[in-house]
């Protein structure tokens, strides 16, 4: 295991990873077996700062929660509101989401990651929670129609959140860079889902201790997807949001 501490990793090395170009291109390899083994190697000296970012997440999620219910004993019922409430904690909670997704980014091109980076991108709250509203709208649609549709856009828009966050794409243009990209290798990208969900299922069983290892892993795991495809721009590397 390493002893190297999450602030002090290698120096950070773009040269063989992706690049917007390249990924729209298909120019990219993915290996499943490779992919999930340097992420597992990824995870020693970066597990607990990863758990840190999921405890600050779940932690402001409950918050969020005691205070809908608190509001709830003094507020009268409304199905208005009740909407207004949801979208609210979901445009708090997306920036939050995108910071975790770019903790595993940062990790997997071996730039310095923390677990208070789960709160840099709130400067990004709308374009993210107007991203998400879109791509939950297309997906539900998709699995209207006959739930294949749905499927695929659930796996092909996959990178749309850390595209929009590293290199400042817009919502269309994210959604639509990671869709094309992925389609490219969608099947590949498919099974790499359906075996990180199966891993960390098996990680359940023995009273959930198994995902002490597997949440770091497969959150690595898609940052080192994404770096394989689009890889990182300067200014996450550095940290310069």
């Amino acid at each position: 295991m390493s002893s190297k501490p999450d602030n002090q990793p290698s120096e950070p090395a773009m040269e063989g990873y992706g690049s917007l170009e390249k990924g729209l291109a298909g120019d990219y390899q993915l290996s499943i077996s490779n992919l999930l083994s340097e992420s597992w190697e990824k995870t020693h000296g970066a597990k607990w700062t990863i758990h840190l970012a999921m405890g600050i997440y779940f932690g402001i999620y409950i918050l969020l929660i005691l205070a809908v219910a608190m509001a709830a004993l003094v507020l009268p019922e409304s199905g208005v509101l009740e909407i207004i409430i949801e979208l609210t904690m979901l445009a708090i909670t997306m920036p939050l989401w995108a910071g975790i997704y770019m903790i595993g980014v940062r990790r997997a091109v071996s730039a310095p990651i923390r677990a208070g980076q789960t709160l840099d991108y709130f400067s990004k709250t709308l374009p993210l929670f107007g991203l998400y509203l879109l791509m939950l709208i297309l997906i539900l649609v998709g699995f209207l129609l006959l739930i294949i549709p749905g499927i695929y856009l659930s796996v092909a828009y996959m990178l749309a959140i850390p595209l929009m966050v590293d290199r400042n794409l817009g919502i269309w243009e994210a959604l639509e860079t990671s869709r094309k990209a992925i389609n490219k290798r969608w099947f590949t990208i498919f099974g790499l889902t359906l075996v990180i969900m199966l891993i960390n299922l098996v990680a359940m069983i023995p009273l959930g201790l198994g995902l002490i290892w597997t949440i770091p892993m497969s959150t690595i795991a898609f940052g080192v997807l994404y770096r394989n495809i689009f890889g990182c721009s300067q200014q996450t590397i550095s940290g310069n949001l």
